[in-house]
């Protein structure tokens, strides 16, 4: 029998992956996701947010980074987040859970979510747009 968090992420609708690879610029010792991961899964008990490691995001330049998917809509990738962020970036990822297209809204955003924060945004694998005339 699976315990409540397993049924979380079971039904998640959004996954955060945190790259477990990049390590701290003022100690090499040091990998940031490592601790990021435990702080997100603390602050997103019990909601339709799954937190998984990943080794690495190609990302190295941002780090630390993390990578929102969700279920059936869009994957966004984030850089330069640091502990001070994790609620932040909790809420950015209710704010995708919780569009019906799956896409994260840039109004409301946080601002560790935007600007130099954000590395990319990946459509769905059923995406499709019409070449511009």
């Amino acid at each position: 029998m699976s315990d409540d968090s397993n049924d979380i992420r079971d039904r998640a609708d959004v996954t955060i992956f945190v790259c477990t690879n990049c390590r701290d610029e003022g100690d090499s010792t040091v990998r940031p996701g490592i601790a990021m991961i435990e702080a997100l899964k603390l602050a997103s008990a019990g909601k339709p947010i799954a937190i998984k490691p990943v080794s690495c995001l190609a990302n190295c330049e941002k780090s630390p980074s993390a990578a929102f998917n969700h279920r059936s809509g869009w994957s966004y990738v984030f850089g330069h987040l640091s502990l001070d962020n994790v609620d932040d970036i909790v809420t950015g990822a209710m704010m995708l859970a919780e569009d019906q297209r799956g896409f994260l809204p840039l109004r409301g955003r946080p601002a560790c979510l935007r600007g130099k924060g954000m590395t990319a945004r990946i459509p769905p694998f059923h995406h499709h747009e019409d070449m511009p005339s």
